[in-house]
């Protein structure tokens, strides 16, 4: 299995902090059945996390120096929304996933605003695009078939592996996954509590929805984001169950 989406890089975000900590949710990723991964520490340009790629690869060779085992590491960014991430990337300040052609792009949870259709615009003129977690957005919670309007527009969505776990997230979830809006589960793995695992989530696949559609969410897309390939997506709108009224 290949994860495309953690944060192991320490102490430049939210997720891991110490070299040692990273080192034993990568020594659980093996135990897990991963052999290589995407690293992706969040750049926020107007947050807390917004050290930039020029220092990432440097901690990031550091980590690559200290771990002796077998998965193979690649170095990306989660990026949250903003309007200069394409002069960012021009520059070479933030970073695209594993030197492909693809970025990873995280939004806020609570509300979504049109602006953000136009920087995603701006960013497709040279880069493909993967939303990251839409199942953790309250919109989109609210109404699935929000996605369709980044689907249309050809970009990827990429959902946790714990959000098939959560209740409030799960069925939710299914249906996208079942409706063909997926095409990456991750990790997102941070900490213990957050841990760098997908072998169960991708039984959980398995059992709903067959062993073609789960080793295509952990295993060949990601592959084929790692080589640069074209991921095509065949999806279709949810259908909205209409309320049931009682007549008395």
């Amino acid at each position: 299995m290949i994860d495309s989406h953690s944060h192991l890089v320490s102490r430049v975000d939210d997720g891991s902090q110490s070299i040692e900590e990273s080192l034993a949710l990568l020594k659980q990723a093996e135990k897990d059945g991963i052999t290589e991964l995407i690293t992706t520490p969040h750049f926020m340009k107007n947050g807390e996390f917004r050290i930039k790629a020029s220092e990432l690869v440097k901690r990031f060779n550091e980590l690559k120096q200290a771990y002796q085992g077998s998965i193979k590491l690649h170095l990306g960014n989660e990026l949250y929304i903003h309007p200069d991430l394409p002069e960012l990337l021009e520059q070479g300040d933030i970073l695209t996933l594993a030197e492909s052609k693809t970025i990873l792009v995280e939004f806020p949870f609570q509300s979504y605003k049109n602006e953000y259709d136009e920087i995603l615009y701006e960013l497709s003129l040279k880069h493909r695009i993967i939303i990251a977690h839409p199942e953790r957005y309250h919109y989109v919670q609210e109404d699935p078939n929000f996605c369709l309007r980044w689907l249309k527009e050809g970009y990827l969505l990429q959902s946790n592996q714990n959000s098939l776990f959560k209740k409030e997230m799960k069925k939710i979830l299914l249906s996208m996954i079942e409706h063909g809006f997926v095409s990456f589960i991750a990790s997102d793995a941070h900490n213990e509590y957050r841990p760098l695992i997908l072998k169960e989530a991708y039984d959980l696949l398995e059992e709903e929805f067959g062993v073609s559609v789960a080793k295509q969410l952990t295993e060949e897309n990601p592959k084929k984001l790692l080589s640069n390939e074209e991921i095509r997506v065949e999806y279709q709108e949810i259908e909205r169950k209409k309320k049931r009224f009682l007549w008395f």
